[in-house]
């Protein structure tokens, strides 16, 4: 065999395993995968040669094709004594992957759930640096909320300490911000708020001056079951997680929140 032909070869092999892999995902069994690919190859053919096509024994075939007569991905026409198969379109497929991906997005809801659910477990922490590390938490806030959600945030920056807050800003944060519709409560000092243009969906309320001049360039952000603080004088910040944490610090903000 010349080098070209082995080639060709290996290639065929390879596809071969692929499509296989491929039919696996979307439910058929290895046998099922292997009678299904040797007819769509092959052509209409009798168990006897579709055994020696796909390399299985005649009683894995006939198993093999009741199933694939049950998923409607075989037709049978009789020839004599015996009846002949061939592959049905593989166009079919599609409704196996629709069914697939209905089932995966009803399992990701209920596997969600479960994520949610209070767990007695130590809070995870995660620390982050530098802008992209800061970035990363403000999108991590539109990743984990829901259409409609309220995050409450502490801003106590210095006023172009704000300003360079921008730049920690994605367009994905700024973009499922505002299709998730999210909205946020704020507290703040004076000069921050100043230099805000109202929004419907943001509410502020401030710090006394006479009580604090608020500026520590330091924000917090109570979302889900998160807590997250940003320190932008060193470009550091960390996330703990942990749903009875995130409740007592939310529970602390509602409170000043009212009484500011």
């Amino acid at each position: 065999m010349n080098v070209f032909c082995y080639t060709i070869g290996v290639l065929n092999s390879y596809n071969l395993m692929e499509h296989q892999l491929f039919l696996q995902k979307l439910g058929l069994s290895e046998r099922e995968s292997a009678v299904y690919l040797a007819l769509l190859r092959s052509g209409q053919m009798g168990v006897s040669e579709i055994a020696r096509k796909s390399g299985l024994y005649r009683t894995d075939v006939y198993e093999a094709l009741s199933r694939l007569k049950e998923e409607n991905l075989v037709l049978v026409a009789p020839k004599g004594k015996y009846h002949v198969y061939k592959a049905a379109s593989p166009k079919l497929l599609e409704k196996k992957f629709l069914e697939l991906s209905d089932h995966f997005d009803e399992t990701i809801d209920e596997l969600a759930q479960l994520h949610r659910q209070p767990v007695q477990t130590r809070p995870q922490v995660t620390y982050v640096e530098g802008q992209k590390g800061i970035t990363g938490i403000h999108d991590d806030i539109v990743t984990t909320l829901k259409k409609g959600d309220t995050y409450l945030r502490y801003s106590s920056a210095i006023v172009r300490g704000e300003e360079k807050r921008q730049n920690y800003l994605s367009k994905k944060y700024r973009l499922m911000r505002d299709v998730k519709q999210l909205e946020r409560k704020v507290i703040t000092n004076v000069a921050n708020k100043a230099g805000k243009h109202p929004r419907l969906e943001r509410e502020i309320k401030v710090v006394p001056p006479d009580f604090d001049l608020f500026e520590y360039n330091i924000s917090q952000i109570i979302y889900g079951d998160k807590v997250a603080v940003i320190d932008y004088n060193t470009e550091t910040g960390v996330i703990i997680e942990n749903p009875a944490i995130a409740k007592f610090q939310a529970k602390i903000f509602q409170l000043l929140f009212r009484k500011l």
